[in-house]
């Protein structure tokens, strides 16, 4: 009977260890994904059509908002052209260039793939994590828990 209690006891205690360990591993693979600046392999760490879509809503919105503070009438024209370049812009960011310059202060292509080493991991709760450049914690990217993998869900950018 004892024998089957240490063995449940070090089953748990694996499996604790294998959830707390999983988002760090599944950080090391996308830095090296980054790095090797490798889509495919990119892709099994990153949902992109919802880390896409989210991204586009939230440029929107800050660009809706920053025009409800000027009573320009020409910012309704800016405010179209700035709407069809958050296209271009979301799919900028969403290379493995554009990752690795993620709160960096360059600009996607300016800073050197290994940029994506120095990220940093912190708990959001049991199922999300934030993923952030040392320089700039409050940009960078959010992961959660998709059944036994972790995937990045969302990009965290600063306000403007």
């Amino acid at each position: 009977m004892k024998r089957y209690l240490f063995l449940a006891g070090v089953l748990v205690l694996l499996g604790v260890g294998a959830f707390f360990a999983a988002p760090y591993l599944a950080l090391r693979g996308l830095a090296q994904a980054v790095e090797r600046q490798d889509p495919q392999a990119l892709e099994r760490y990153v949902d992109f059509p919802r880390v896409r879509e989210a991204l586009k809503a939230d440029l929107n919105a800050a660009l809706v908002k920053e025009m409800g503070k000027t009573q320009d009438p020409f910012a309704g024209l800016g405010l179209l052209f700035a709407m069809g370049m958050v296209n271009t812009l979301a799919d900028a960011l969403l290379t493995p260039e554009g990752l690795a310059a993620l709160g960096t202060g360059m600009e996607p292509g300016e800073a050197p793939p290994e940029e994506a080493r120095k990220w940093r991991l912190r708990w959001e709760g049991l199922g999300r994590v934030f993923v952030h450049h040392p320089e700039d914690p409050s940009t960078g990217l959010v992961m959660e828990r998709q059944g036994l993998r972790w995937r990045v869900v969302r990009l965290r950018l600063p306000p403007p």
